[in-house]
């Protein structure tokens, strides 16, 4: 396959020394250190799977790696986050990310966007990792992806099952696939780490491919994941390949019915206890919703500073949360109206899994299905 990006002029003697035991490889060499120095690769996710994703592309030798997260490190995911360490709890991921980046190679122009992904963040960047693990902003990153005619490096890892490909809408040779290719029908989130569990040498795998088809994609030097998807199971340490290919009744998610679309941006539960914090402090402005059952509420209490249904403002940026996902998912396509509504990803479960705080239910409102 042809490299997609054009070599830099020259490279500094230091980003040769940091590519002395890359360009050996058959077909690498002075020119793929150089097309590896004029890659832009911007990185959706700095979790289990982004972690080894942006240890290993710190040291490529790149122009510029952009990180997007708007999560913040919690004791939780040492484990398998390896870039971060009980130091860094608090702090923001993609920040965090980028700080380590630059640690490894001054050279690189790195970015870090405390957020959650938009589609305009493609702009300026020669392929595009989707860690995330969420179908809300991989079906995001693949639209945006398609229109900006860059690849997309997938990958996901839940339990003991992770996935890995890439989709490009504009591969050459009739080898154009897309996210919707994979999966026709949208479906929600319906799964989460907090909620069941991940092998954390599994995150380490699939993001070291993840790793692999940047610089296959960059320097054209091996065959990446492209029309092809590789499962890896961790139970067994095997991993299976399935071709994909785009079928005549392939169609974007955004050509379907919005009731038919993917379910809400999701928040972890650190990070919502970090814009708690801020809204204590007058930093921040949101609604935390909870719409459980009067039964629920009784029986577990509510994160702190939640309120019922009845009591949203009309134009208020909203968090909602349930027992799981599904309830707060239906309440904030019906209550949406074009306002911001996240779901707090795994629910109240999630919550307690992690031991967070909680408080007696609100006196009053009525609880939704």
């Amino acid at each position: 396959m042809r490299p997609i990006v054009e070599p830099a002029p020259t490279v500094s003697a230091a980003r040769r020394r940091l590519g002395s035991r890359t360009a050996p490889l058959p077909g690498v060499g002075d020119e793929g250190i150089r097309r590896l120095a004029a890659a832009r690769v911007l990185v959706i996710g700095a979790g289990g799977l982004g972690s080894p994703v942006v240890a290993l592309l710190a040291g490529a030798g790149l122009a510029r790696l952009t990180v997007v997260d708007p999560d913040v490190v919690d004791p939780s995911n040492l484990a398998r986050q390896t870039l971060y360490t009980a130091a860094d709890v608090g702090r923001p991921k993609a920040r965090v990310a980028a700080d380590r980046a630059h640690a490894v190679d001054p050279e690189t122009e790195t970015v870090a966007v405390v957020a959650e992904f938009a589609p305009d963040i493609v702009a300026g960047h020669d392929v595009v990792v989707d860690a995330a693990d969420s179908v809300v902003v991989t079906r995001a990153a693949s639209e945006a992806c398609a229109a900006a005619g860059v690849p997309l490096v997938w990958g996901s890892a839940l339990g003991s099952d992770g996935q890995v490909s890439v989709f490009w809408d504009a591969a050459p040779d009739g080898a154009a696939v897309d996210f919707h290719d994979l999966h026709p029908d949208p479906f929600d989130d319906d799964g989460s780490c907090a909620l069941d569990g991940v092998v954390p040498a599994l995150c380490g795998v699939v993001g070291s491919v993840m790793a692999g088809q940047v610089s296959a994609l960059v320097t054209g030097v091996g065959d990446p994941l492209l029309g092809r998807v590789v499962t890896v199971d961790a139970r067994t340490w095997r991993a299976v390949e399935s071709p994909l290919r785009r079928g005549p009744a392939s169609r974007r998610p955004s050509s379907l019915p919005a009731a038919q679309r993917a379910s809400a941006p999701r928040i972890a539960p650190a990070a919502l206890e970090a814009r708690l914090a801020l809204r204590a402090q007058g930093r921040d402005d949101f609604v935390l919703v909870d719409v459980r059952t009067d039964a629920e509420l009784d029986a577990t209490g509510v994160v702190p500073g939640a309120v019922r249904p009845d009591d949203v403002p009309a134009d208020a940026e909203v968090v909602v949360y349930c027992a799981r996902g599904p309830r707060a998912d239906a309440w904030a396509t019906a209550n949406g109206n074009g306002r911001t509504v996240t779901v707090l990803d795994g629910g109240m479960t999630a919550w307690l899994a992690e031991a967070r705080t909680t408080a007696e239910r609100p006196d009053r409102g009525g609880a939704q299905g």
